[in-house]
């Protein structure tokens, strides 16, 4: 989404459901904006029901131009673990081998490396 301007909205943190579908939970000017917001979105964002089918958190940024461009995944970040988001760690975290692909809006799956 980036044209070169001051306040582009190039990062975004998606919460990623099992078995399928997506959740937007923020979007900033940079990663660790990202990475600061997104735990307390998570309460706002995130209904009680669908919490346990969480199965990662992406971290992604634009790739392209405003109007035409991906996300790209880039880390997965730690699931909050409280209603809040406050019981968590903004660092990013491994995936078990079962959970080793998620798909991502805009792309094919990313696999861990």
């Amino acid at each position: 989404m980036s044209n070169g301007t001051s306040g582009a909205q190039d990062w975004r943190a998606i919460a990623c459901l099992a078995p399928t579908g997506e959740r937007l939970l923020c979007v900033g000017e940079s990663s660790s904006q990202v990475r600061a917001a997104y735990a307390g979105a998570w309460g706002e964002v995130i209904r009680d029901e669908d919490r346990p089918t969480v199965r990662a958190i992406s971290l992604q940024r634009w790739a392209g131009q405003f109007w035409s461009g991906t996300w790209e995944h880039q880390m997965y970040l730690a699931v909050p673990t409280t209603r809040t988001g406050k019981g968590t760690s903004s660092e990013a975290v491994e995936l078990d081998e079962e959970d080793d692909s998620i798909e991502t809006t805009g792309g094919p799956k990313s696999k861990k490396t």
